[in-house]
């Protein structure tokens, strides 16, 4: 690669940095690959080149080459790359992906893209996100787990609904507090059929109790693992002061608390009380054009998990505040002004966030005195 590719301006901050004790390298990240790209100061060009897995940790762990500045794009194994790398005497910046966009072409290959993620590493306004420690990284893993068992269990109760209903069953309404109704129900089912079974010689039993087992199984196994995973997170909130002061907040309970935790982490990660918002996905979009400003709802992206948790909460402090009052000027305010339901709620799920934020940044429990907006519950 040619050092045309490299202006004046970006070979001078590469050498800032290497006065510093660091040669900038840019790394771009691929499950059995990785594209190191940097620039060779004394060689006075770029070198862009593709290493295995193995010959990149080995690289890291060279101790005859200089100490590096590391810039690896926001990925799944960015928070352990960045943890491995600064074990071992370097320096790691995740660089958000949105941000490395404006210093990529428009065609697409790992060398463009890890030059594209040079440029954006020397470049001086260019914020990085601090990794995960591995506790909050697992802890993070853990709600995720708990969010698809969860998926599955409505799916297998569904499925086990679907099927009884074929069988000529109404096992009430299809939810997971039907999942008791529906287990009795194939058990049911299965007895009936024995009887029948007895006295007619055909398969039909062989193949309803093949259904009922795994049906039953996989049910009684994911409510197993739901409780246990939910026991777990249960104690971990009792035992963790951030997730202690949490709590305090109306609309927010055990298991929402130690969810906004993991997806936190450390407060710096973020530069705002708002940025830790949008990064959940209860923040509003805002669009503008002419000098009017549009405000519109929250984003669709986000966590969706803590997004269900937050609306959960909302409601049901709206409903409370509704039915017995509330000192909150701020939700008295849009109560007057006969906004939607869903629109408060939503701007209740923002405010539950920020505020969330602003708790574990300070390490103090709520106090409603210092808040306008969410007030406890009379």
């Amino acid at each position: 690669m040619k050092a045309a590719r490299f202006t004046a301006d970006e070979i001078e901050r590469v050498a800032y940095l290497a006065t510093k004790g660091y040669l900038p390298v840019a790394v771009d990240v691929a499950s059995r690959v990785f594209q190191v790209c940097y620039y060779d100061l004394g060689a006075k060009h770029v070198r862009n080149y593709q290493l295995s897995r193995v010959k990149f940790f080995e690289f890291i762990n060279d101790t005859h080459t200089p100490r590096k500045l590391i810039g690896i794009e926001a990925c799944g194994s960015c928070n352990y790359l960045c943890r491995y790398i600064e074990d071992h005497n370097h320096k790691c910046h995740i660089l958000p992906a949105q941000k490395v966009k404006a210093f990529l072409h428009l065609d697409k290959t790992d060398r463009i893209d890890a030059l594209g993620i040079l440029k954006a590493l020397i470049t001086p306004s260019m914020q990085h996100i601090p990794a995960r420690t591995q506790e909050n990284q697992y802890l993070l893993n853990l709600i995720t787990v708990r969010d698809q068992l969860n998926k599955q269990f409505v799916q297998t109760v569904n499925a086990a609904h679907a099927f009884l209903y074929e069988s000529g069953v109404v096992a009430g309404t299809v939810s997971v507090a039907s999942a008791t109704k529906v287990t009795e129900a194939l058990k049911a089912l299965c007895n009936t059929e024995t009887e029948k079974e007895n006295s007619e010689d055909d398969c039909s039993y062989s193949h309803l109790n093949c259904i009922s087992e795994s049906l039953l199984s996989n049910i009684e196994s994911l409510q197993t693992k739901i409780k246990e995973i939910n026991s777990h997170l249960l104690s971990y909130a009792s035992n963790n002061e951030i997730c202690s002061n949490l709590q305090t907040v109306p609309g927010i309970g055990k298991l929402s608390a130690v969810a906004l935790y993991a997806a936190m982490g450390d407060p710096e990660r973020f530069s705002s009380s708002r940025a830790f918002a949008a990064f959940i996905g209860v923040a509003p979009v805002t669009t503008g054009t002419g000098g009017k400003t549009t405000v519109l709802g929250i984003r669709k992206s986000g966590i969706q998990s803590i997004k269900k948790m937050l609306y959960m909460g909302a409601m049901v402090y709206l409903s409370q505040a509704m039915k017995n009052g509330t000192e909150s000027s701020w939700l008295k305010q849009r109560l007057n002004q006969n906004r939607s339901k869903k629109i408060i709620i939503c701007a209740i799920m923002n405010r539950l966030a920020r505020i969330a934020y602003a708790i574990a940044k300070s390490g103090q429990a709520f106090d409603e005195n210092k808040c306008n907006m969410i007030k406890k519950l009379r």
